[in-house]
């Protein structure tokens, strides 16, 4: 290419290298670069919109761009591919992103076999667009987001006003990093003399985002808003993670759950939120479908303190909007309604925007269980094939504690932790004769007291609460977990050096986590300071939970098995990571003499759908709760799309519906009790479906004692995979039932509506084809 009197002459040299499962990765393509003077330097790519970025400047042409987006285009035919490539490789293992500019909508496309980003370059280079492949909203941004100053007078500067920024793309191994600058104008295009400088990494299934904000000198402002957005309406499920700490009598070592709301845009009853502090993470779901998160970085003293060196100064508002209808969200680390505060000359802001990695393939029910030393009495041979005969599919170590009173237990942190690890070993090659996949327990958060490693340093790794005292985790009287660790420490690579030294040592196909959160944390060793007894501005360790993740996927590898435990703190980005998540253990009702209705479910039941999970029974079940209810979670848990955990005698009973009749029900696309497609006249009565082209399964259940005779229509335009004049319809072999599958009158159930007869506390299977 030429421009003006200059010469740009670029040669991207790109060798293909493999990974593991021969799948091409992404190296840094190198340029030559023949500038003014006919001096030739080598730089990896870094592509501006309006500019090269060169190691030296001051001897180059501007690059207009036209020229650039020609070059970025050669650079995707070269390394990325046009579309995305159907899923080929688990969704837990990272992708390479396809990234394509358009000259003439001024978009720049990153996209994944499983979402697509869109940053609009003619709006501050905003991201204006993120799409599920296997969602529903075309968009679920209404409106992009956005960064804002609110002045002295109430003013408002966007970046979303600057229509010519300055981007910057260069690719890091399978990440992909766009810079962007910005000036902050008002609605009329004037300048406030605010700059933002954005740094977005695209990783897998999530964005981490470092604003930097330069305020003009002197400057006042009643709000700085990091990020503001309208979301698609159909996210009307959330959960947040308040910001709260021991100043505002939050307990010291909180486990920060989730608190649970709706906001639907036709339902007035739904209150909007709003807090003065910023919350530590927001999950908003349309359940069973899709959803989209945002949380901050580790250092939360960005959000709490710097801007006013005063906690609660800031706001955090989840209403309703009408123009574009949406759920507008607005996160300001400050606002008021009418004090300006002077700006500092930077204020730096960190926070992730994640999105969950749906396949759109139907899930079959996961079927966990678990074992332990048991005072030496190891599980069998012939147990463990039982095992196999009945479905289980995945099973893990779990002997954190001293249940059996004899002293040998996985205290966490040791190693070895039995005298006959040949036993454990045993255990681990019988299941895998037999198809069982395995793993063993650790936790994120517990390091026991008796290892050399605590000892050495509890006190440096510790979580700790303002008092500088750490927390120990008992079970009973003189019988502990442990003392609890932070992540942004020296345990993250003990944590590491752990996990791998068991996975060397033993035939275990990966890992299950128990604690697998980030917490609060007040101790100052983890904020750089060098006394224990120096104040801390607070932390969490968000970013170093995302750093163990990526490792771990990294180190079972593509075909290993990851299982987390996040009950009451589900996330995308953390499970985008994993095989199989495992909820409910606490923190709800507890079911005593009735099942709740499924509206009534936690939303990490089945979240978004886009992964196995697992929904722990004794977590909920009452211990005096009636049999029934055993079988009604499982029940409630199929029409959810999860299974019981551990797998029960109840779970086995109703597994005659489902994968035999099915086939292989990864074929399947899956809608939940909340589908359109089937109606039922019993408010007790409800159903789930499996379709995929030209078939469609109807899980139809009966939450009531007694039989119920509904009247059920089928909507086949609804179904996930439409049926176009479908011609008959069986009701199959049922569980409880002698009979043989019998012929249904499909005209009856398209049309009218047909009556069908559902036992008590009970499901039946309905084929159309």
């Amino acid at each position: 290419m030429t421009h003006g009197t200059g010469r740009l002459q670029i040669r991207a040299n790109a060798k293909i290298a493999v990974d593991e499962i021969g799948r091409p990765t992404r190296p840094k393509q190198r340029m030559s670069i023949l500038c003014k003077g006919n001096t030739t330097m080598n730089t990896t790519v870094s592509c501006q919109l309006r500019r090269f970025v060169l190691p030296d400047k001051k001897d180059c042409r501007a690059v207009p761009m036209a020229g650039l987006c020609a070059v970025l285009l050669f650079l995707s035919a070269v390394s990325s591919p046009a579309e995305p490539p159907a899923p080929k490789v688990p969704r837990a293992w990272p992708q390479a992103y396809s990234v394509q500019p358009d000259e003439a909508s001024g978009m720049l496309t990153l996209s994944t076999p499983y979402y697509t980003v869109q940053q609009d370059l003619k709006r501050g280079g905003a991201i204006s667009r993120i799409a599920l492949t296997r969602g529903k909203a075309a968009n679920l941004l209404a409106r992009p987001l956005e960064t804002r100053v609110r002045d002295e007078s109430g003013t408002v500067f966007s970046d979303g006003n600057d229509s010519a920024p300055t981007v910057t793309h260069r690719r890091e191994g399978l990440n992909e990093i766009v810079t962007v600058e910005c000036i902050l104008k008002d609605e009329a295009g004037r300048a406030s003399g605010h700059r933002v400088k954005t740094t977005l990494a695209y990783r897998w299934g999530y964005i981490k985002i470092h604003k930097e904000l330069h305020a003009a000198a002197g400057a006042g402002a009643r709000e700085v808003c990091a990020l503001a957005a309208v979301l698609a309406p159909n996210l009307t499920d959330y959960g947040y993670r308040e910001g709260t700490t021991e100043e505002e009598k939050a307990p010291p070592f909180s486990f920060g759950s989730n608190r649970w709301g709706k906001l639907r845009l036709g339902n007035a009853s739904d209150p909007p939120l709003q807090t003065r502090y910023v919350p530590r993470s927001m999950l908003l779901v349309d359940p069973g479908v899709e959803g989209l998160e945002w949380f901050v970085g580790s250092d939360l003293s960005q959000w709490e303190m710097q801007l006013t060196g005063r906690r609660g100064e800031g706001r955090c508002l989840l209403d309703r909007s009408q123009d574009p209808p949406g759920l507008a969200l607005s996160v300001s680390p400050l606002w008021s309604p009418d004090r300006a505060v002077s700006l500092p000359s930077v204020c730096v802001f960190d926070f992730y925007v994640a999105f969950p990695l749906i396949e759109g393939s139907a899930h079959g029910p996961w079927l966990h269980t678990s074992f332990n030393r048991n005072r030496g009495d190891w599980v069998s041979t012939e147990e463990i094939r039982r095992w196999a005969e009945k479905g289980i599919q995945t099973v893990h170590c779990h002997n954190d504690g001293d249940y059996y009173g004899d002293g040998l237990f996985w205290r966490d942190g040791s190693y070895p932790p039995y005298p006959d690890m040949d036993r454990y070993d045993k255990v681990l090659t019988d299941c895998r004769q037999v198809g069982i996949r395995t793993a063993t327990y650790f936790s994120n958060k517990e390091l026991h007291p008796s290892t050399k490693e605590f000892q050495e340093h509890g006190n440096a790794w510790g979580r700790k609460d303002r008092k500088g005292e750490l927390r120990h985790n008992f079970y009973r009287p003189e019988h502990e977990f442990g003392a609890q660790m932070c992540l942004r420490s020296g345990w993250l690579e003990f944590m590491k050096l752990s996990i791998d030294r068991v996975l060397k040592n033993h035939p275990l196909d990966g890992v299950y986590y128990d604690w697998n959160v980030a917490l609060l944390c007040s101790n100052p060793l983890h904020e750089g300071k060098r006394e224990a007894a120096a104040p801390a501005k607070g932390h969490w360790d968000m970013d170093e939970l995302l750093d163990l993740m990526e490792w771990t996927r990294n180190r079972v590898g593509p075909s290993g098995l990851v299982i987390v435990h996040n009950t009451t703190v589900p996330m995308f980005a953390v499970e985008n990571f994993a095989d199989y998540v495992v909820a409910t253990e606490w923190g709800y009702r507890k079911w005593t003499d009735r099942a709740p209705d499924l509206a009534e479910l936690p939303l990490e039941t089945s979240l978004a759908g886009a992964i196995s999970r697992g929904v722990i029974s004794y977590g909920v079940l009452d211990r005096n709760a009636p049999p029934r209810l055993h079988r009604l979670f499982a029940l409630e848990a199929f029409l959810n799309g999860v299974a019981p955990w551990p797998a029960s005698e109840e779970t086995f009973a109703l597994l005659p519906l489902l994968p035999k009749p099915l086939g292989n029900i990864g074929t399947y696309r899956f809608s939940d009790w909340r589908t359109q497609a089937v109606t039922l006249s019993h408010p007790r009565c409800a159903a789930a479906v499996y379709s995929r082209p030209g078939e469609a399964h109807l899980l139809l259940a009966n939450l009531d004692p007694d039989a119920r005779e509904v009247h059920c229509v089928l909507h086949p335009e609804k179904l996930p995979h439409p049926l176009d004049r479908p011609t008959t319809a069986t009701r199959l072999r049922a569980p409880a039932a002698s009979r043989d599958a019998s012929n249904l009158d499909v005209r009856q159930l398209i049309g009218e509506g047909l009556k069908i007869t559902i036992p008590g506390d009970d499901a039946i299977l309905v084929q159309v084809r």
